[in-house]
């Protein structure tokens, strides 16, 4: 039989080992409750995160380029300098013509990937609204590097910045190598001086001007010239006939997409088609097309004037026509 002082000291150990399990799981239970709340806490903030830059999206679908930037900045305060939502930063404040904000959030997308063509192409557009055609060339560069078929843009940014020689290199190059791309011809021809003009064009004795829409058509059909699409495209608008007007340039700017003149036409039937959502999405494409031509930019400014007028935003309608009386008057 145990002595009392022994009992005693089973007892206590035993006591002991109990209150050491119990220790024991009561922390393995709050570190299991501590660990679920840390997993939910996460997957609150990725659920907050995803509703945010959702909601981001879809403010900027619909033209609220304030709201969407608001979303991206809560975003933003739970995930830091997330790659995509910098790009949105981008997008954003580029809409709003806030292009330093614009250009900063892009390039700290590109710091982490500087080969997306993506963020590439977003600086450029940047670049190109800030008349920077300098940095707009370096970054086509590396455009043209992973999307050979770019090169129309990279033709335009050495004539936007006066490097003609190696516009015509680079044209005369894609000639030899048999990739001339179709909407490029229009500038080879103009950057040597009508040298390379087609043959039936030469021929023509009915200058293009006399002739009616009915020829011209027959001419087009059988050789695409721009010239002759040129013609057609300004006496359809001048006989006011809209529905043919949008037809035919909206063809041709599959054809020509580089010539700011048929994105213009395309505008004034959108416009007048009271299609200003469209109308405006045309123009702003197009606006990059023009060089150095500070009428043809007005006509573009009092395009884009009527746009807005049409979406009722009568800020932006009159900024632009401003700036077309403006260019106008500076030409005069």
């Amino acid at each position: 039989m145990l002595k009392p002082v022994n009992q005693f000291i089973i007892l206590f150990f035993l006591g002991m080992s109990i209150f050491g399990f119990a220790q024991q799981d009561s922390l393995a239970n709050a570190y299991i409750a501590q660990k679920n709340i840390e997993e939910l806490q996460n997957e609150q903030n990725d659920l907050n995160f995803q509703n945010f830059f959702f909601e981001a999206l879809r403010q900027k679908a619909i033209g609220n380029f304030d709201k969407a930037i608001v979303a991206l900045e809560n975003c933003q305060n739970i995930i830091p300098d997330e790659i995509a939502v910098n790009f949105e930063f981008g997008k954003n404040y580029f809409e709003l013509e806030r292009y330093l904000e614009a250009e900063s959030y892009t390039k700290k997308a590109l710091d982490k990937e500087p080969e997306n063509i993506h963020l590439l192409l977003l600086l450029k557009k940047i670049y190109n609204k800030q008349s920077n055609f300098k940095d707009a060339l370096e970054i086509q560069k590396k455009i043209v590097d992973k999307n050979p078929d770019s090169q129309l843009d990279l033709v335009i940014l050495y004539i936007k910045n006066n490097q003609i020689d190696n516009a015509r290199k680079l044209l005369v190059d894609l000639e030899k190598q048999g990739t001339l791309a179709e909407n490029l011809i229009p500038f080879k021809e103009s950057l040597f001086e009508g040298q390379v003009l087609n043959s039936n064009a030469q021929k023509e004795s009915k200058p293009l001007d006399k002739q009616t829409v009915d020829e011209l058509k027959i001419a087009y059909r059988t050789n695409k010239s721009f010239n002759v699409l040129k013609e057609i495209l300004i006496k359809l608008n001048a006989k006011k006939q809209y529905l043919e007007l949008e037809n035919i340039s909206n063809d041709a700017l599959e054809l020509f997409p580089a010539q700011p003149m048929v994105h213009l036409m395309n505008a004034r039937a959108l416009n007048q088609m009271r299609q200003y959502h469209k109308a405006l999405a045309v123009l702003e494409n197009g606006l990059d097309y023009v060089v150095d031509d500070i009428l043809l930019e007005a006509d573009y400014y009092e395009q884009m004037s009527l746009s807005y007028k049409g979406l009722s935003q009568n800020v932006n309608a009159s900024k632009y026509f401003n700036m077309a009386v403006s260019l106008r008057q500076k030409k005069s």
